[in-house]
């Protein structure tokens, strides 16, 4: 069974500074998207639930990554042994440390981007659920942020068309990264 201070320990690593500071983009979104709808329902709720559950989803592909696509890895045998032994946190710690070396993420690929604003469309304008506009839109968002975050610290977002055969040029890159931002903008218009 976890110990009382493994559970708290996860949790303050839960809440660090980079998550706080995701949190606070989705967060953000979320206002504006409340406040330009006019009106306030309580399903609105659902939304915000499914945005944060959403948010969170492409953290999902690091741990399918070094638990079943790649587990022979040296990073992802390490992270096994630290499950094993119940360190949890310093599980967490180690992915997030070696996050650049992970290139081959099936969410972060521009192969995916490509489905998720059909996707995204899709449970916007047909199913008229909230927690799933919340979802999708919250991961579109997640993968927005990595994409970003991949341009201001390596300067291109290369590691994304892995899926992509040659080198594709940085105004490409530059101008898919805009074409996304304006297609998640375009979808975020129809929650208002």
């Amino acid at each position: 069974m976890f110990k009382k201070e493994k559970i708290i320990l996860l949790l303050k690593k839960l809440v660090s500074r980079e998550i706080r500071n995701q949190l606070l983009i989705v967060f953000i979104w979320l206002v504006l998207v409340t406040l330009l709808r006019w009106r306030w329902h309580w399903s609105l709720i659902f939304l915000w639930l499914g945005g944060i559950m959403g948010h969170y989803l492409l953290d999902l592909d690091h741990l399918l990554y070094a638990l079943w696509i790649y587990p022979h890895e040296l990073t992802s045998m390490r992270f096994k042994r630290l499950l094993e032994q119940s360190r949890f946190r310093d599980a967490i710690d180690l992915l997030a440390d070696t996050r650049q070396e992970r290139k081959r993420l099936t969410l972060h690929s521009v192969v995916f981007q490509a489905v998720l604003p059909i996707f995204s469309f899709f449970v916007l304008t047909s199913t008229g659920s909230m927690l799933g506009a919340g979802l999708v839109m919250g991961l579109y968002l997640r993968s927005l942020e990595g994409l970003f975050t991949d341009f201001r610290k390596l300067g291109h977002i290369k590691n994304w068309f892995w899926q992509v055969r040659g080198e594709v040029p940085q105004q490409i890159q530059a101008l898919y990264f805009v074409g996304m931002v304006i297609i998640f903008v375009l979808l975020s218009l129809l929650l208002i």
